[in-house]
């Protein structure tokens, strides 16, 4: 099956893009992050800049989702891309004069992910265009391979560059990344076909019709919430990654791109063993262990840090980081799968955004709690909080037959 994608010219310009993205991401996702408690030196105003971050897919992306229904899916991606691209290498002029400043990082943080809400429905919208149903679970897992291949490298990439060339630098790099995939999807060659409207007002139209069938339709309905509730509970740890290597490994960012690499090779692994494992675990038994995981994920990690040993410290990091992404990769796949299959292909872009706008609603909200919270309490504590949380919450999902409906 793979062999035929990748004799699809149209589904290979994707994925180089996509890829060539994703790398420039993940060096970004370090630099900001360290860029931030940098400048701030305030553990706090990296949760209220995660916050930020998300704030535009809880409010825009449902509409955007709408707008770009009946739009020219390729052409918009391009726009999108090139727009980050801008704002990308201006941040990274302000760092590279001296001139950088919180404000100036959360307006960028801000705006780039204003326009990630508009290129994400074209991207889930524009799948079925590239390619057919029977090649969506060998195309989700292959592209989640090269995700997490894009990972590896950008995470490994990132040490380096921050640590010689300076953040600046990685920033950089991301803006160049966001141009070679605005590029390389101006080459795809696409025949799509828009259907017009004839009623007035049809933009709200088509929001509330994807409104109604999210809410009606009662698989998309759960796996919303147990994506909100799993962001929502993981906040803690992506918001306050830098401070915690910091402050509690006493380590640099070398250890963010230690862990970064050891996730993503367990995410790659998870990604090319689903096509398997999804005929052997059922769909609420999946969820159930990536619930689980978080909870080993905040426990094991809090764990580690206190270890004497430098290496052995290092060497549970690893183990901790790899366990992890093995069962998110296999997650991720399943849900990506289970949402292209139950939707109609008129509803994914709507759908896709909806989905990915409520499973991050509760994003911003916990992350300005946890900007609160570690005024009071020590990371430690709120690290063992959060993996006791996500470890009840799992048992109670196992234990409930609403969620019998996701095997269906």
């Amino acid at each position: 099956m793979q062999n035929s994608l990748l004799k699809n010219r149209n589904y290979c310009l994707l994925q180089g893009a996509n890829l060539i993205n994703r790398l420039g991401d993940n060096v970004d996702a370090i630099a900001l992050s360290w860029l931030v408690y940098e400048v701030s030196g305030n553990a706090s105003v990296s949760a209220v800049n995660f916050a930020i971050n998300y704030l535009p897919t809880v409010f825009l992306q449902p509409l955007m989702g709408a707008m770009v229904a009946r739009k020219d899916k390729k052409s918009v991606m391009v726009f999108a891309d090139a727009m980050r691209m801008i704002i990308v290498a201006v941040l990274a002029l302000t760092v590279l004069s001296g001139h950088a400043n919180t404000p100036i990082i959360l307006t960028a943080t801000f705006l780039m992910s204003c326009f990630e809400t508009l290129r994400l429905p074209s991207a889930n919208a524009i799948i079925p265009l590239v390619i057919t149903e029977d090649e969506y679970k060998a195309a989700v897992s292959f592209s989640s391979s090269l995700s997490r291949m894009a990972e590896l490298i950008g995470m490994g990439l990132a040490g380096l560059i921050v640590g010689i060339f300076g953040i600046y630098t990685a920033i950089f790099f991301d803006a160049f990344s966001f141009g070679v995939s605005a590029l390389l999807l101006s080459l795809m060659k696409i025949k799509e076909t828009i259907k017009p409207s004839k009623k007035k007002r049809v933009f709200f139209k088509d929001f509330k019709d994807g409104l109604a069938y999210a809410y009606t339709n009662k698989i998309i309905l759960y796996l919303c919430i147990i994506a909100a509730l799993a962001n929502m509970l993981m906040v803690p740890f992506n918001a306050l990654q830098s401070a915690f290597v910091t402050d509690f490994y006493h380590g640099d960012a070398a250890y963010l791109s230690l862990m970064g690499i050891a996730l993503s090779l367990g995410s790659l692994l998870g990604a090319a063993l689903y096509p398997k494992v999804s005929t052997l675990i059922k769909s609420k038994m999946m969820i159930v262990i990536l619930f689980f995981a978080g909870s080993f994920y905040y426990l094991g990690l809090l764990l580690a840090g206190y270890l004497a040993d430098r290496y052995l410290l290092i060497a549970a990091i690893i183990i901790v980081n790899f366990i992890t992404g093995v069962i998110i990769g296999i997650a991720n796949c399943h849900l990506s799968v289970l949402l292209m299959i139950k939707t109609p292909q008129d509803y994914l872009s709507r759908i896709g955004s909806l989905s990915n706008a409520f499973s991050t609603s509760m994003i911003p909200i916990a992350s300005f709690i946890v900007s609160a919270l570690v005024s009071f309490i020590s990371l430690e504590a709120l690290f063992a909080l959060s993996g006791i949380i996500i470890l009840v919450l799992g048992v109670f999902l196992s234990l409930t037959k609403k969620m019998e409906v996701l095997n269906e």
